[in-house]
């Protein structure tokens, strides 16, 4: 006879986080590669840096769609170079959530998610 035992340690959906407009504002530095730096700014512009040199600068906008894609559980990071006309979604996972430092996002197209410290 077989006996299964399941642990629910939080059996609650996680809430939506309400502040992340606030949270995501600052300099975020890769968890994989200290190199690479993100300062999202107050005006809606997101700069990326590598090795403390500008590359490229981006429009970004946070909203429950991206795309295609609309889900009102669920945040999403809109990006947009208007040099290259391209547009990135990234689906939030959480931003300095409980105080943690820490900005989770998984990019719409490929699937990676990316992990980034607060600076």
């Amino acid at each position: 006879m077989t006996v299964l035992f399941f642990s629910c340690i939080s059996c609650k959906a996680q809430a939506l986080q309400e502040n992340v407009q606030n949270e995501i504002i600052g300099t975020w530095i890769a968890e994989d590669d200290t190199n690479v730096k993100l300062i999202f700014n107050t005006n809606g512009v997101l700069s990326d840096y590598y090795d403390n040199e500008l590359m490229v600068t981006y429009d970004y906008s946070i909203s429950h769609q991206c795309g295609s894609e609309f889900d009102n559980n669920a945040w999403f990071l809109e990006t947009s170079n208007q040099n290259e006309l391209e547009n990135r979604c990234y689906e939030i996972y959480g931003v300095n959530d409980y105080n943690d430092r820490v900005l989770s996002i998984r990019d719409m197209t490929t699937g990676k998610i990316f992990i980034y410290n607060k600076g």
